[in-house]
């Protein structure tokens, strides 16, 4: 009986694991530029899109739901509190146009290349 009980929780989580891949691979195919833009990186044993030094989308589940959830980076984010993080709980459903006035929030702006925003950024850090 263990050996049950131990292998349905083993294939509950690897299926968790399945639907929050699924649905970053949803939203990438629907927001491509993204791609580009973002590296892999895991966090808590997930998933995640991280834009260098200025925010990451984590996958969560929310409401027994996979969610996309938009969040500043910090340095040291693992000390700061979650909640004052977060730009956006679920971005996994916005059209493009939401997504870019949400992105602008952390200072990505999707249209231009990586190097167009950091000129940018420092454009602005000048001023």
């Amino acid at each position: 009986m263990k050996h049950e009980a131990a292998l349905a929780r083993k294939l509950r989580a690897l299926q968790d694991r399945i639907v929050l891949i699924e649905a970053l691979m949803a939203f990438l195919k629907k927001h491509p530029a993204v791609a580009s833009r973002t590296i892999f990186w895991h966090l808590s044993n997930k998933v995640c899109l991280y834009f260098p030094d200025k925010a990451f989308i984590r996958t969560v589940w929310v409401d027994d739901k996979a969610a996309l959830r938009l969040e500043k980076y910090e340095e040291k984010f693992w000390e700061s509190d979650v909640s004052q993080r977060i730009v956006c709980e679920d971005i996994s459903k916005l059209s493009r146009k939401e997504l870019d006035k949400v992105l602008t929030k952390v200072r990505i702006d999707l249209s231009k290349t990586e190097a167009e925003d950091e000129e940018t950024d420092e454009e602005d850090f000048l001023i």
